[in-house]
């Protein structure tokens, strides 16, 4: 997809909109010092573009007994990537899932409730034909995590 040319106006309203999505169209208008109206035109715009796709909830997994993440590296024969990709992703507890170039084919997080869940996980991966390797690394610390993006 081509890159989407966004004005300073839209940019700072996908900014507000990252920082708290519920704020609504009068004070978003008002700390960019345009209409609501304009703010409706430019959100709506902006969906219909696929550049604001959803409005979510951000949930601290921890909190919500999901106390172990981990990444998932995959190696899968080629001849059923797309199989496996379309398999891999039906699992909820695969919050990202990437394929990748490099050692591995596809690079996962994964979040569970514990080391047992999350080895119940492996084992189920594990029997999916066309698994070659799995190796999975459990995360210690969390450093950061920031599902916003800089927009310049």
């Amino acid at each position: 997809m081509s890159e989407q040319v966004l004005d300073e106006i839209d940019k700072k309203l996908l900014q507000i909109l990252q920082d708290n999505c519920k704020h609504n169209f009068t004070q978003i208008g008002n700390e960019l010092d345009i209409a609501e109206s304009t703010v409706r035109y430019r959100i709506e715009r902006l969906e219909k573009r696929g550049i604001i796709t959803n409005y979510i909830a951000l949930i601290n997994p921890r909190m919500v007994g999901l106390t172990i993440t981990a990444i998932m590296m995959i190696k899968i024969n080629p001849q059923k990537i797309r199989d496996i990709s379309s398999r891999l992703a039906k699992f909820k507890e695969l919050r990202h899932l990437f394929r990748t170039t490099g050692q591995y084919d596809m690079i996962s997080v994964v979040n569970a409730r514990d080391i047992s869940h999350l080895n119940k996980l492996m084992s189920e991966i594990k029997q999916i034909d066309g698994i070659n390797e799995l190796i999975v690394e459990v995360a210690t610390e969390l450093v950061k995590v920031d599902p916003k993006f800089s927009i310049e």
